[in-house]
């Protein structure tokens, strides 16, 4: 089991690469990589675009290994792919092994939530995908068994992966969780403000 981040966004509605932003005494996206190993992920890929180098860095001293993309990615869907793509080939995952996918801006992500996904998650033989839900929303990060990736890659080009989760609900395990942190992304300065103020005295574990 792995995770997956795909960091290779351009911030458009942030302005500047929000997950170099300063959060919780380090950054966002160190944040990220400090809660899965935290919850007991050893292996996590980060894949970065070329738009913002700076993020390599701070992937490596978090421990994370990354893949540099040297050309823009068209959208989240292709970036993920990349990264499959690097864990096949490096890891060489077996039908039966798993990956967390993980988006980037969600510095909030908890390590206990990731510890639960990855013990729990996929324990009946008839689930293969584990999604954890808030209040009746689906949130972040998301299990997925390896034999999922070849229908991933089978997609259409303009598909997301959002859904053909939504295609295999009969395979999908919801894990209830008590806290909204699965819910919260990073998209707008606003976005931001509001995060530092409301984690400025409790930062996220």
């Amino acid at each position: 089991m792995f995770a997956l981040i795909p960091a290779a966004g351009h911030s458009t509605r942030m302005g500047r690469p929000k997950l170099a932003l300063p959060f919780g005494g380090s950054t966002v996206l160190e944040c990220v990589i400090a809660a899965l190993r935290t919850g007991g992920v050893e292996r996590i890929l980060v894949v970065c675009g070329p738009r913002a180098p700076e993020l390599v860095p701070l992937a490596l001293n978090g421990g994370a290994q990354v893949l540099a993309l040297t050309e823009p990615t068209p959208d989240m869907r292709a970036t993920i792919e990349h990264g499959l793509a690097w864990a096949e080939h490096e890891w060489r995952p077996s039908p039966e092994d798993a990956f967390l996918l993980v988006p980037a801006d969600h510095p909030t992500i908890d390590s206990e939530v990731v510890r639960r996904l990855t013990e729990t998650g996929l324990a009946s033989r008839s689930r293969s995908i584990a999604i954890p839900t808030y209040q009746g929303k689906r949130g972040h990060p998301t299990l997925i068994a390896w034999k999922h990736v070849s229908g991933i890659r089978s997609l259409p080009p303009d598909v997301g992966l959002n859904r053909y989760l939504r295609g295999h609900a009969a395979e999908t395990v919801e894990l209830l969780v008590e806290s909204d942190s699965v819910l919260i992304d990073l998209d707008t300065p606003e976005d931001y403000e509001l995060l530092l103020a409301r984690y400025s005295s409790t930062p996220p574990q």
